[in-house]
């Protein structure tokens, strides 16, 4: 009976970025607005705020709040949180330096060195929530609205025979936002190219491990999880087999229709097979027209089981290409003191037999038999048809 894998849905797992974000603004947020409130409060009383923080920074800090209620109710996204409280905060950030400008043109009062000190916090909050050009551009146009706004006053004063007042303040406000400005699209950058290298590397190394013909583990994989099974089967004493699966007359399919056939029948094969092994049995392409599955938790009559519904699946499918595709499996189980090397020799003669006894078999060896050595000879003797 062939066995197929029944498709299931799973809810996909939140990002553990995304969700520390999250928790960090509807931490730091509430705390941020009740303390620019507290800020509100003393300097209204004390009579020295701006135009602006007498009527946006109350109303800056209530739509923060609204803003984090609505987060906490999952009502908006996580993105849209952030975008939203970005356009606040730079919004505000315009009307204050707008205030100050004014209150100085009008006043003839000096630049105040507040606004210096939450200055960074608008560039940092543009590179961690827009993307690295965008934040660039909106930072750029953001200095360049200060910059204007800051040389008009200035030749206001200069067309009335007045200097600035504390005008080293004002270009320091200047110099300080080119040089976060580009030591932040640096750090960006450098992230950018770090992470990339990172994928690169790591596409690599899957790439490695994988055959690129049939898109299964590749022997080199095949071989470091056989490896790691045999130490926890020794380990913890647990279970498990091993299956060598070999194509019957595959050199035949080669000769009488061309390589590129057999290269899409060694396709449709690993397809099929894969989807009647267990996703949690290591399955893969050993080489050639070979294929290796590992049994975990399987004793024989498990493995010999699994063998013949693989068997059976093979022959019952039919092939784009040819009319019948079949199989030979040789089986063995790890008994104590077994190595990778054994269990791989043990399914070796198991196969060997399976295609000694007439192909699309099922052949068991177990543990205990004397194993032929292999000395640059072949260790069993010659099947009476071609190599296959």
């Amino acid at each position: 009976m062939t066995i197929h894998k029944i498709p299931y849905s799973r809810k996909p797992q939140a990002d553990p970025i995304e969700a520390v974000k999250r928790r960090l603004f509807l931490v730091a947020t509430p705390i941020g607005c009740l303390i620019m409130l507290v800020v509100w409060g003393i300097g209204l009383r004390q009579k020295n705020l701006t135009i602006s923080d007498v009527f946006f920074l109350p109303l800056l800090a209530v739509l923060l709040l609204l803003l984090v209620v609505l987060l906490w109710r999952h009502t908006i996204h996580l993105r849209s949180f952030e975008l939203i409280m970005y356009a606040l905060v730079l919004a505000y950030a315009v009307c204050e330096f707008v205030s100050i400008i004014i209150t100085i043109v009008l006043t003839h009062g000096s630049f105040s060195a507040d606004f210096s000190l939450w200055l960074p916090f608008v560039y940092i909050l543009s590179f961690l929530i827009l993307s690295t050009n965008r934040a660039l551009l909106v930072s750029i146009l953001f200095f360049l609205s200060m910059l204007i706004l800051g040389v008009a006053a200035c030749m206001d004063f200069l067309f009335k025979g007045m200097v600035f007042p504390n005008i080293a303040l004002l270009l320091q406000v200047y110099f300080a936002s080119a040089f976060y400005i580009t030591l932040l699209y640096l750090v960006a950058r450098i992230k950018e190219h770090y992470f990339s290298q990172c994928a690169v590397s790591d596409d690599m190394s899957k790439l490695a491990m994988i055959d690129s013909l049939t898109q299964l583990d590749n022997r080199r994989l095949l071989t470091q999880y056989l490896n790691e099974e045999v130490k926890r089967a020794e380990r913890h004493n647990l279970l498990l087999s091993v299956l060598l699966m070999d194509l019957d007359w595959f050199k035949r399919i080669n000769d009488s229709f061309g390589h590129n056939t057999g290269d899409k029948i060694l396709q449709e094969v690993a397809n099929e097979l894969r989807q009647n092994v267990r996703t949690s049995d290591p399955f893969g392409r050993w080489g050639g027209d070979e294929f290796l599955c590992l049994a975990i938790n399987s004793d024989g009559d498990q493995a010999v089981e699994l063998a013949g519904r693989l068997r059976d699946a093979l022959q019952r499918h039919q092939f784009s290409l040819v009319n019948i595709v079949t199989a030979s499996f040789g089986v063995t189980t790890y008994q104590r003191g077994d190595t990778p090397e054994t269990l791989i020799r043990r399914a070796d003669l198991g196969l060997y037999k399976a295609k000694a006894g007439g192909r699309n078999r099922v052949e068991v060896v177990r543990a205990g038999i004397t194993l032929p050595l292999f000395e640059g000879e072949k260790p069993y003797p010659a099947i009476n048809d071609e190599a296959d």
